[in-house]
């Protein structure tokens, strides 16, 4: 192609999926939308020249530019097994999907990259799609019931786009934790198939960390740090503590700071620990995390403003395979709004991998040369 796709990020965040999508497509981001005030710093700083529209809810769409690409990861709160699990519906903050479908209804993009939690594959959902109120089943009754995946597959396919959807763990790209995330490509099927992007599409690719399950994970980050917060483990989906397992080594990469109920005094604990076995039953994933990155990892502890040590935005920031700095070094960003923003965001090649696994499926159906 000779000039770059353009891509227009909502649920910007901290801009882990835009770094995945200038991976991929060699796109350019053209304007973003948040209103977290922590990301639209990162994103002012990262994307200077990329226009912040704001309340994704206000946006007039006939007014912005039109772009290539339209991603985003919309709200996961009613999605996720740690929430309420309230789904898909109207006034939830899972239910934004719906204005991120009257974006692409109105700017026709050529591509739509979307990417939630693994309860979207059992959160159930509403939809205009459904005839008649409850046709689709609800929890109650033991017919079918729409997922909030099947809610997205449906909405892009009623607007005239084929889909693809691929999920996959952090750690099978080499991250040391879990993170289970969902992925959606899909292609505006008027335009016909999808034009060649360099080799991103060029068969599927192999990662050699997938199907290894035997390593000791560290807890992933999360948007929460309360004492029930519980992530599905990413080996057998058994609920995992993440304050339990923190105090058995490590500070648990999260959004929140750590404050009250003492866990801020048990850190101390925690680095004697790392003095005399530096990562103890995470040594092996974070050695795997270290090749498959390309750089050690930094103090998992930083000193607090009394001297006590506390968990680094740095080594979290690692956790989630960022470029270094790309959180932690903007200016003006508090390490509270540093954490939040990493607990919320993507792991930019998790979800590139998933992007060239789903372009690979997309060149069989359209019969792109192998």
């Amino acid at each position: 192609m000779s000039e770059a796709l353009t891509h227009g990020s909502l649920f910007a965040g901290m801009g882990g999926l835009d770094l995945a999508i200038a991976d991929v497509f060699g796109a350019e981001t053209a304007w973003v939308s948040d209103v977290d005030p922590g990301a639209n710093l990162i994103l002012a700083h990262r994307y200077p020249d990329a226009p912040n529209l704001g309340d994704i809810t206000t946006v007039d769409w006939a007014t912005v530019e039109p772009v290539d690409i339209i991603s985003g990861g919309s709200p996961c709160q009613d999605l996720s097994h740690a929430g309420r699990r309230a789904g898909m519906k109207p006034g939830t903050r899972s239910g934004l999907w719906e204005s991120m479908r009257e974006a692409i209804a109105v700017l026709r993009p050529r591509y739509v990259v979307w990417e939630n939690v693994h309860g979207a594959l059992s959160a159930t959902a509403s939809s205009d799609l459904e005839w008649c109120s409850g046709c689709m089943g609800s929890p109650t009754d033991r017919g079918p019931v729409l997922r909030a995946l099947g809610r997205v597959l449906g909405d892009l396919a009623d607007l005239g786009y084929d889909a693809q959807w691929h999920g996959l763990r952090a750690a099978d790209v080499g991250a040391c934790h879990g993170r289970f995330r969902v992925f959606v490509l899909a292609a505006d099927a008027r335009r016909g198939p999808l034009a060649r992007l360099g080799t991103a599409g060029d068969g599927v690719p192999v990662s050699p960390e997938r199907g290894d399950r035997a390593l000791v994970l560290l807890p992933t980050p999360t948007t929460t740090q309360r004492g029930t917060d519980a992530n599905l483990d990413s080996r057998d989906g058994a609920r995992a503590n993440l304050h339990n397992e923190v105090a058995k080594l490590l500070p648990t990469p999260t959004t929140e700071p750590m404050t009250g109920n003492g866990h801020a005094r048990n850190l101390g604990k925690e680095v004697q620990l790392l003095a005399g076995d530096r990562w103890g039953q995470y040594a092996e994933a974070i050695a795997r995390h270290e090749r498959a990155f390309g750089r050690p990892a930094p103090e998992p502890t930083e000193p607090g403003p009394r001297g006590n040590p506390r968990l680094s935005a740095r080594f979290v920031e690692f956790m989630m395979m960022l470029p270094e700095g790309h959180v932690v070094d903007v200016p003006g960003l508090t390490r509270n709004q540093a954490l939040k923003a990493l607990g919320n965001g993507v792991v930019p090649p998790q979800a590139a991998y998933a992007l060239r696994v789903m372009l690979a499926r997309f060149a069989q159906v359209w019969g792109w040369a192998a």
